[in-house]
């Protein structure tokens, strides 16, 4: 059985009840300090968006203001980013924390990493109604417009990703898993390591180390599944998934348990240091 090593991406969380002279402190602030800023007002879902750069890597995103939220002057303020550049930017948002009333884990992506070629890699959503498209090497599952929902997976060739996009070449190859984490219920932040997802009731993933091993017509139909060509009914993919699930399946549940609370660590640190 081949190890899957997990991270999180995109890390969003939200503060409740902020006054927009806050919003308005933590853009001086970025720019006494430095930063890159740049705005857009009334644009997306939320009626202010501030997008923050610090060097050439850390970034945060922030969005002001849902346009659901119409009556009073307190409204939400969400962040966005890399769990570690929340580091970078914990004195900027500190005085936010102060003013909020509340603080919310919204969402994250969750990565699945595997050393070995994409074509190894086989996941197959428990739902008949996810349907898989395709851009170059990268499968996804849900379509551009749900990229934010619980659920949208993609599949890609990390080390590729790495190369092409900062330029760093690793001497192994690495493919990812990456499926969208975003509960129903609302979450406080200081207790999201008590909430770890459980992504095995909407993927099975199955890296597969030994194709020769498998039964000609069964490989075929593997294959026909992990590129989307052909999903078959749904006993024909219960087969499937008995077939890869010993030993090559891939426990998302089991995998986030075990590291959840170390992965949420970081965010959790610098932005309730003080709480």
């Amino acid at each position: 059985m081949m190890r899957a090593s997990v991270s999180i991406d995109k890390f969003v969380m939200e503060y409740k009840d902020v006054p927009l002279g806050a919003y308005y402190g933590l853009m001086r602030d970025a720019a006494m300090n430095g930063f890159q800023i740049k705005e857009t007002v009334y644009w997306g879902d939320y009626c202010y968006e501030l997008h923050i750069r610090k060097g050439n890597r850390a970034y945060l995103h922030v969005f002001y203001k849902n346009f659901r939220e119409t009556e009073g002057h307190l409204h939400t303020l969400r962040l966005e980013t890399h769990p570690e550049h929340y580091l970078h930017f914990r004195e900027l948002v500190e005085p936010i924390r102060k003013v909020a009333s509340r603080i919310y884990f919204v969402g994250c992506d969750v990565a699945y990493d595997v050393r070995t070629s994409l074509e190894n890699v086989v996941v197959i959503p428990m739902h008949g109604r996810r349907k898989m498209t395709h851009e170059g090497t990268t499968r996804y599952f849900g379509l551009p417009h749900q990229r934010k929902t619980n659920g949208y997976c993609r599949i890609y060739d990390k080390r590729l990703e790495l190369w092409e996009k900062q330029g760093i070449a690793i001497d192994h190859e690495l493919s990812r898993m990456e499926i969208v984490y975003k509960p129903d219920q609302k979450i406080l932040l200081s207790d999201v390591g008590r909430y770890p997802p459980e992504q095995n009731d909407k993927y099975f993933a199955a890296v597969v180390t030994d194709w020769d091993t498998l039964p000609r017509k069964r490989a075929e139909q593997i294959r026909n599944i992990r590129d989307g060509v052909k999903m078959y009914d749904r006993r024909m993919r219960t087969v499937v998934k008995e077939t890869l699930a010993n030993p090559y399946h891939v426990d998302f549940n089991r995998l986030a348990r075990e590291q959840w609370v170390s992965l949420v660590e970081v965010p959790c640190a610098a932005l309730l240091r003080a709480a």
